[in-house]
């Protein structure tokens, strides 16, 4: 069986987007959401991922939401298509609180799931406002930067 945290993250999406709209206690959003999923996402998903990150998100979602309101100057916070809101908050924390995942494939696959999931132009928005954050991160001490190995050489 592989594991595979690109599942995680789409299913992620789905019950941070049913707890969103539903607001229905968020173990039977999940019991409910990988129940009904493909067969071979139920064979592939990372369970422990999935629970952290959902609860990383729902727990600093004011924080997070902060964060982004800080970044998205030119747009209303309130106006932000909700899948992309979601997108960004899960990204933030896994940003946050996934020391085992690099930030560069944190947003890149912030960016494929705008691409899969939201508007034409999510992907765009997704990334713009995540590479700002990971700067501001980093010049805030809450991340360190990545080192690219190619350029060292």
């Amino acid at each position: 069986m592989k594991i595979n945290r690109r599942h995680s993250r789409e299913l992620c999406l789905q019950v941070l987007y049913s707890y969103i709209m539903t607001s229905n206690p968020i173990d039977q959003i999940i019991n409910n959401t990988i129940t009904n999923i493909d067969s071979e996402i139920a064979k592939e998903y990372d369970e422990e991922f999935l629970n952290f990150l959902v609860i990383k998100t729902i727990r600093n979602m004011e924080i997070i939401d902060d964060k982004i309101k800080q970044r998205a100057k030119n747009w209303n916070f309130d106006r932000i298509a909700l899948l992309d809101k979601i997108i960004l908050r899960q990204s933030i924390a896994e940003l946050l609180y996934c020391d085992d995942v690099p930030s560069r494939v944190t947003i890149a696959e912030a960016i494929e799931l705008g691409n899969n999931y939201s508007t034409d132009d999510s992907h765009i928005f997704i990334n713009g406002m995540l590479d700002s954050i990971y700067h501001d991160f980093i010049k805030e001490g809450k991340l360190l930067p990545e080192i690219d190995l190619e350029e060292k050489e």
